[in-house]
């Protein structure tokens, strides 16, 4: 019989929504409406419910943006501790690989931005076969303006490998101060990920 890998991983709610790439999606027709209900939920009893405006449309630009990495992402979140500041939004990425060590999942650390890995170290304790955590540096050049000054891009990632399947878990930013901020709650949605091997109608199983 046929298997399909299942993971579940735990996230604040309180602190990081789901980003959908298209709609329909969950109860909701149209990206608008989703926008539109978040911006209300976020700012309820805040004070500041004057801005659901401005904040509904930088939801929409969050989800209407590119995912870092060519090729989308499975999952993304935003993160609303700071609501209507900078956008501080995490992508997950799900592939098949053949890496089984650590070294090995060193070859995706630098992927979609280049650079170089200015650190690395073991992740323990995870449900992944084995993970790493990595910190990568990267200068960009914006191709869509002409003249426009490279600006230097960091990430912090956690990769790992369950059954063949690797998983990469980041956050970019031109920010260190935000990058080390970050870095802590990425690592420990990485840590709360669960696997299920679930049977699957493939034919001829």
């Amino acid at each position: 019989m046929a298997v399909e890998l299942q993971y579940d991983f735990t996230i604040d709610g309180r602190r990081w929504v789901p980003i959908p790439f298209c709609f329909p999606w969950s109860e909701f027709a149209t990206a608008q409406e989703w926008a539109s209900l978040l911006a209300s939920d976020l700012l309820a009893g805040t004070g500041a419910e004057s801005t659901a405006e401005l904040l509904t449309e930088q939801a929409l630009a969050l989800q209407a943006a590119p995912t870092p990495i060519p090729g989308g992402a499975h999952e993304r979140f935003w993160r609303t501790e700071y609501v209507g500041g900078y956008p501080i939004v995490i992508h997950l990425y799900i592939g098949e690989t053949s890496a089984t060590t650590a070294e090995d999942l060193l070859q995706y650390a630098r992927l979609g931005i280049g650079g170089f890995v200015q650190t690395w170290s073991l992740l323990e304790g995870t449900a992944f076969d084995v993970a790493v955590n990595v910190a990568v540096s990267a200068v960009i050049t914006d191709v869509t303006r002409e003249g426009s000054p490279d600006m230097t891009v960091g990430a912090v990632r956690s990769i790992g490998v369950r059954d063949g399947l690797v998983f990469l878990l980041d956050f970019l930013d031109e920010d260190p101060i935000r990058l080390e901020a970050v870095q802590p709650e990425v690592e420990e949605i990485f840590r709360s990920f669960r696997f299920r091997a679930a049977p699957s109608s493939a034919a001829g199983a």
